[in-house]
């Protein structure tokens, strides 16, 4: 075979993949949620520079805002495809292929708050309204409400 139709074959899909990892990510609706608050830790702002020539979020100065990221159990509210993308968006390694047909034991969501003693393990929470957007710079969450039922 030609070495040149040979590099095309591999050089093509590569650049469709890299043109995919580009795309802002597929509309998320937003969700309710309920679970016990397995663990919950919190990061402070975030300023990330741009790279010049990127495009998207990724080529402007951004700040993340000061956010958990909470491992959430005994969910209710969202289904097993739901739960496992949700957690996928937020740490896509934090499920190994075995939840492909099953439901994950835990959610992670990522919940914007400047208070680092808001949330704590063992907590009850309600999450209304939790949708995740993203592209090339970076995944961001919205939130309307977050309920604490048990303290």
């Amino acid at each position: 075979m030609n070495t040149l139709l040979c590099y095309g074959l591999v050089l093509i899909p590569l650049w469709f993949a890299a043109q995919v990892a580009a795309a802002p990510l597929p509309p998320f609706p937003p969700v309710d949620v309920s679970g016990t608050v397995a663990e919950a830790d919190w990061f402070p702002v975030r300023h990330v520079q741009g790279v010049a020539g990127m495009s998207g979020s990724a080529g402007h100065d951004r700040a993340f805002p000061a956010h958990y990221i909470v491992r959430l159990t005994a969910y209710s509210g969202v289904s097993a495809t739901t739960a496992r993308e949700m957690t996928r968006l937020i740490d896509w390694q934090a499920l190994d292929e075995s939840f492909e047909t099953t439901r994950p034991p835990f959610i992670l969501l990522q919940i914007d708050h400047p208070d680092r003693t808001f949330l704590r393990s063992g907590m009850r929470i309600r999450v209304n309204g939790y949708s995740i957007a993203g592209d090339e710079g970076g995944t961001w969450t919205t939130v309307n409400q977050v309920d604490i039922i048990d303290p």
